[in-house]
């Protein structure tokens, strides 16, 4: 009797923390909304300034996105033991999205969408940058910028302390509610219609490839590391268990906890860290895809995290029309995987 009662206290806690990140998904398109219908004012139409502080703040975030995991104990403590696992994991996914989608952009999607410009139609983009886009430097210049202020507020997270009573996670929460705000407003600006970019076909293909891309990308992880002998580093995974890794999409806040949860707090390591690195993954390798022929595969290599975190980043990259199809991915793979990583884990 007492096991059962400690179940159902588990389920309602489950349910709980379900709940909560809905209310944070309201609250993050809350703030995008608000953004939008503020623009309409004529005053703040006229603002000219609206790009320079979203990345202001984009780069606030990411410092202090490191700065939260240099801060995490268990993140420090578990780099050497499943790093390295987790890191493949990562990158296993997000090429297997990036793949699905290529193909699929191949055979349905031949031409590229007007609008898609390397570093977005309507933010920081420059036409003497784009030109130069064939050398190196400007090529890697953005995703380095971007990797040296995650390590930064790494290293300063790790090494600096602070004083009692400071939060970070509340401090880049507001920072990450003033740039959604601050993407609704260029979208109003930019003249993006809502209505008609959630209505292309193409705002459902990119979740759907998203999805089967990060499971095959898994599965052929799991397949490749056994062929070619490094099945060690994958011991006790299952296929189950792989797609449930999989099946993450990015959010690291709640694949990990619902896979420790269900009784595997190894795993539930996994896949925290792999989703973590995957979000990473994503802000380096945006600026990057956002310069090919079919720039918002990005928007699937972000996964989860193109409706809040990398959503002000493809906005730069991609532009303000690439905006409503990422939120809806974001949502629709949000959605996903509180009912996707249980079934599989529990196949």
């Amino acid at each position: 009797m007492h096991y059962i009662k400690c179940s159902n206290a588990e389920k309602v806690n489950d349910i709980i923390k379900i709940m909560r990140q809905l209310v944070t998904i309201l609250t993050f398109i809350g703030s995008l909304a608000a953004g939008m219908l503020v623009a309409r004012i004529k005053f703040v139409s006229r603002f000219r300034f609206t790009g320079q502080i979203l990345m202001i703040c984009l780069y606030v975030l990411l410092f202090f996105m490191g700065f939260r995991l240099g801060r995490n104990d268990n993140v420090v403590s578990s780099l050497g033991s499943v790093g390295a696992l987790s890191l493949a994991f990562a990158a296993a996914t997000a090429a297997g999205t990036a793949m699905a989608l290529f193909l699929g952009y191949v055979l349905f999607f031949r031409k590229k969408k007007p609008g898609d410009s390397p570093e977005g139609a309507g933010t920081a983009g420059n036409t003497a940058e784009n030109n130069r886009k064939n050398t190196l430097l400007p090529l890697f210049r953005e995703p380095l910028k971007l990797f040296f202020l995650v390590v930064a507020g790494f290293c300063a997270g790790f090494f600096i302390p602070v004083f009692p009573g400071f939060k970070a996670e509340k401090l880049t929460s507001y920072v990450l509610y003033v740039l959604l705000f601050l993407v609704g407003v260029d979208m109003v600006k930019s003249g993006v219609n809502l209505k008609q970019s959630l209505l292309q076909p193409e705002t459902i293909f990119l979740p759907l490839g998203t999805v089967i891309g990060s499971l095959a990308g898994g599965l052929l992880l799991k397949v490749v590391l056994v062929l070619a002998g490094g099945g060690r580093y994958l011991p006790n995974l299952h296929l189950n268990e792989v797609l449930a890794l999989s099946a993450g999409f990015g959010w690291y806040s709640l694949s990990g906890v619902i896979i420790t949860n269900l009784g595997d707090p190894v795993l539930g390591s996994v896949g925290f860290m792999s989703n973590l690195f995957r979000e990473s993954i994503a802000l380096l390798t945006i600026p990057l895809i956002a310069r090919t022929r079919y720039p918002r595969i990005g928007i699937g290599v972000a996964g989860a995290t193109s409706m809040d975190v990398t959503l002000p980043l493809i906005e730069r990259s991609c532009g303000p029309s690439a905006v409503p199809q990422a939120i809806t991915s974001g949502a629709v793979l949000s959605l996903l995987v509180p009912l996707l990583v249980p079934v599989f884990y529990n196949l």
